[in-house]
């Protein structure tokens, strides 16, 4: 069983009275990448800030990699890496002096090793300012790695990016993983979270509405699997003496929401026995989060 790599009690950070994250727990298990999710706001930035060491907690306590937050900071931010929000660095130098420049600083890995991972070789001349926003991440995440850390923190990493960006990107997460780093991850990309995350806490207004793992979140509270029927007949009978929930549509449409896979999978064969016309929906971290909150999130974060 994997180890807790990072363990956060009751944390809590205030300013002037407002409260920004409020009593969180959770732990983050060594090897996976834990996505913390929510809109502009919710408090994720503060809450990554405090377990790299750059704020201190009002109250409560976290340890990363065994050290306490308030006491090991020094021991802290040598075994990390961190890429923040709005990733910046020098522009006037190459992307490969730019990591370089990291590993100098921080105990240095294979340089070119690293630059062939994340693909930053490929243009490794370029000056950080003439990159693009896909390129520029690259070079982030490649700073990160230099410091040979196991535990990484990405603060939004793909905020700005165009579609395709945006993909190879989480290509680049995955592989992270399979080297065997830990991948802290923050986003308001529902879709995102689906796709790399082995575990997601759903954060909202400082409090974490609750923690699991994306199958179980999607199981718990995604409002199940829609099959619709195009056509009456005997695939409607189907669906009514299957489903959970019977809805009618126009034109003759009927939709069977069903909460249980396995029901779900035995209607379908039935109804693909009758060679019947149908579309299947099956619930993702959007409906997760609108079942949740009562609201969903834009493509600029925030909360409508």
């Amino acid at each position: 069983m994997s180890k807790d790599i990072i363990e956060v009690n009751k944390l809590t950070k205030k300013y002037d009275g407002l409260v920004a994250v409020d009593s969180i727990s959770f732990k983050v298990k060594e090897g996976e990448i834990f996505s913390l999710v929510g809109p502009n706001g919710a408090g994720k930035t503060t809450t990554v800030e405090i377990l790299e060491c750059l704020k201190m907690p009002t109250s409560g306590n976290a340890k990363v990699l065994g050290h306490d937050v308030k006491k090991d900071d020094d021991k802290i931010k040598k075994k990390i890496g961190v890429m923040p929000q709005d990733f910046n660095t020098f522009g006037r130098l190459s992307a490969e002096e730019n990591i370089k420049l990291m590993g100098d600083l921080y105990g240095s890995g294979n340089l070119k090793e690293i630059m062939r991972k994340v693909g930053v070789d490929k243009f490794k001349n370029k000056k950080f300012d003439e990159l693009s926003g896909g390129m520029k991440t690259k070079v982030g995440i490649g700073m990160t790695l230099i410091s040979n850390a196991d535990l990484l923190f990405l603060d939004e990493p793909t905020t700005g990016l165009d579609p395709h960006a945006r993909r190879e990107t989480w290509n680049l997460i995955k592989d992270l993983k399979k080297m065997g780093k830990t991948v802290f991850l923050t986003t308001h990309y529902m879709e995102e979270v689906e796709y790399l995350s082995d575990r997601a806490g759903i954060l909202i207004d400082g409090n974490i509405e609750v923690i699991d793992t994306i199958e179980n979140l999607i199981e718990h509270y995604g409002g199940g699997i829609k099959v619709n029927v195009l056509e009456d007949g005997e695939a409607v009978n189907i669906i009514n003496d299957r489903a959970d929930e019977v809805l009618k549509g126009e034109e003759g449409t009927w939709t069977g929401i069903f909460d249980s896979k396995k029901e779900a999978r035995k209607a379908l064969i039935k109804l693909f026995q009758l060679d019947s016309k149908v579309e299947v929906q099956e619930a993702g971290m959007d409906e997760v989060f609108i079942r949740l909150t009562g609201g969903k999130i834009d493509e600029g974060g925030e909360l409508v």
